[in-house]
């Protein structure tokens, strides 16, 4: 009689799940045509990349986007759309920038501006001098050398075989490895920084500013750094963009192979000259950077909120189309595809296209500790006035708003233009038989790799760190990291249609799945800070850690003397 009751139940069980998975599978044949056959992925993407181009946080142009999307998306029939404020900093935009070697021989040079430096008021011509400076010491012994030249921002380096594959797809034995789970890390969310971490990034910190001090009164005209890229590729970055403390002299990148000849002339004593004009203004009228933020209404009595979302903002380099052009262009479309079909979710789908990710998941965090959680700020005086990622601890125990248990699940895009081979779960192991069961109907799509490990460097983070959900798929790389990823040429040719669309479509299919579950995504643990023990073995890691550099620079001193001799 047992048994036959057990068989009726799985019998019983297997009928439900399989009628109520019929309106499941019908949907996914409906966000596959859409998704393929009506697509506007590319349109959005050009708009973003050929029309508006560059959208440096802060920027008039990353304004301009933030309000083209919220158009767009409200053209799609998604509500409660909005621009969502949160403090930055300076906006920056340059419109032209040349420089020029013009001695011992004249060479037109490939360099763009380092973002928040100012401009240089018409022609700069000075010699150049090394300058090779990392502690607040080394700064002495440039007193009185700096007035009238350009700065070379240290020494080149050799090139070398190159390394890398330019462009790579996920294999399979790459996605079987990604499956094993790695024991010896730590948790995915942040603890405690280790300290050699944190006392580097605060000396660095402190360094930078009284290097800002001594440019100036030293009287320094300019500076050039050397691309980290090679093979012609320009490598962007910034320097700050808090009110007070913007770099004081004008700044440029140039490849690494030009760089490496000035270099070169320099130890034969030939006493280079450089040419630079750059055209760069300061936007100070609004110290606002904003996230563009609109939904889809869920229906049901108290719906819980799924979000998606990638950066919008990008390096001035080029017109960030792989980062993060694609992310915003697919979660776009991902919603686009939802409303076409006149979805009626349960939960709340709330898209989220965030500014300031470059310079620190800016617009995520700010987002995130306004509406689901805060964390104590330090009670020393003197680490709370220093910016928060230089904090001992991001600050114990988390504490969660109003909004936090209605949270349900964020899914990001940002790591490139590739198309989706599965997902990281960041530990969450309640949520991969979800996942799996996701996957199902566009198997033909993706392997649907699910891997436990966690991936970091964008703003599911700033979700994981206070303790909801927060994913990023496994993408092909493509040719992202080898050449792309904040380089000159990360334009709209890079990027892979197809791709593109695969990506749309499931962005699109688990967000419907997520919307429409009676639950919130199942959850780890909330994150805790680490104990007394974890405390003492992370500083015994690194007092130890500390004297083999000690040792290691030691004997590199005593090897070089021998040298000398």
């Amino acid at each position: 009689m047992k048994k036959l009751s057990l068989m009726a139940l799985c019998a019983s069980t297997a009928f439900s799940m399989s009628a109520s998975g019929n309106s499941d599978l019908d949907i996914a044949n409906k966000i596959r045509a859409e998704g393929f056959y009506n697509s506007e992925v590319m349109h959005t993407l050009q708009y973003l990349t050929d029309n508006i181009g560059p959208r440096l946080s802060g920027s008039p142009q990353m304004k301009e986007a933030n309000e083209w999307t919220l158009k767009q998306l409200e053209s799609w029939g998604l509500k409660n759309a909005y621009l969502d404020p949160f403090e930055f900093g300076r906006g920056w935009t340059h419109s032209a920038a040349s420089i020029d070697l013009i001695s011992p021989r004249k060479v037109s040079f490939h360099g763009i501006p380092v973002a928040w430096t100012p401009g240089t008021n018409g022609d700069v011509t000075a010699e150049v001098i090394m300058f090779e400076a990392s502690s607040i010491e080394d700064l002495k012994k440039y007193k009185g050398k700096l007035r009238g030249k350009i700065l070379m921002m240290g020494e080149g380096r050799t090139i070398g075989e190159p390394q890398r594959t330019i462009f790579k797809r996920h294999e399979s034995s790459d996605l079987g490895k990604m499956k094993e789970f790695p024991v010896n890390r730590g948790p995915s969310h942040r603890s405690d920084r280790h300290p050699h971490y944190h006392e580097t990034s605060k000396q660095r910190y402190l360094f930078n500013k009284a290097l800002n001090k001594f440019l100036k009164e030293e009287g320094a005209v300019a500076a050039v750094y050397r691309s980290w890229r090679q093979g012609g590729l320009v490598g962007i970055w910034g320097k700050s963009h808090q009110v007070g403390n913007t770099f004081p002299i004008p700044a440029m990148v140039i490849e690494a192979e030009q760089y490496n000849l000035i270099n070169r002339l320099m130890d034969d004593g030939d006493n280079p000259k450089i040419t630079m004009n750059v055209k760069a203004k300061f936007h100070d009228e609004d110290h606002n950077a904003y996230n563009t933020i609109a939904e889809i209404p869920g229906t049901s009595e108290n719906p819980k909120v799924v979000m998606l979302g990638g950066h919008l903002d990008s390096w001035h380099a080029s017109d960030g189309a792989v980062d993060n052009g694609a992310g915003v262009a697919v979660v776009m479309e991902a919603v686009r595809i939802l409303k076409a079909l006149d979805i009626k979710p349960k939960n709340t789908i709330r898209i989220a296209l965030w500014s300031g990710e470059e310079q620190g998941l800016y617009g995520s965090r700010a987002y995130v500790e306004e509406h689901f959680a805060t964390r104590p700020k330090p009670t020393d005086k003197d680490e709370a006035a220093l910016p928060s990622y230089l904090w001992k601890s991001p600050g114990w125990p988390i504490q969660p708003k109003s909004d936090y248990e209605d949270f349900s699940v964020y899914f990001n895009m940002d790591n490139g233009s590739g198309r989706f081979r599965g997902i990281y779960t960041e530990g969450n192991v309640a949520v991969k038989p979800i996942f799996g069961g996701w996957f199902s109907p566009y198997s033909d799509l993706s392997t649907g790799t699910i891997t436990n490990r966690s991936t970091g460097g964008t703003d599911h983070e700033s979700f994981d760190d206070v303790g909801l959900p927060g994913f990023q798929f496994i993408q092909d790389p493509l040719d992202y990291s080898s050449r792309l990823h904040h380089t000159h040429i990360d334009s709209f040719d890079h990027v892979l249609e197809d791709d593109m669309k695969q990506a749309s479509v499931l962005m699109a299919a688990f967000v419907y799945q997520a919307a429409m579950r009676d639950d919130v995504l199942p959850r780890k643990p909330m994150p805790q800070g680490p104990s007394k023990l974890q405390k003492e073995q992370m500083q015994l890691k690194s007092d130890k850690e500390r004297r083999k550099r000690e040792r290691d620079a030691l004997r590199a001193l005593e090897a070089q003397k021998l040298i000398e001799k």
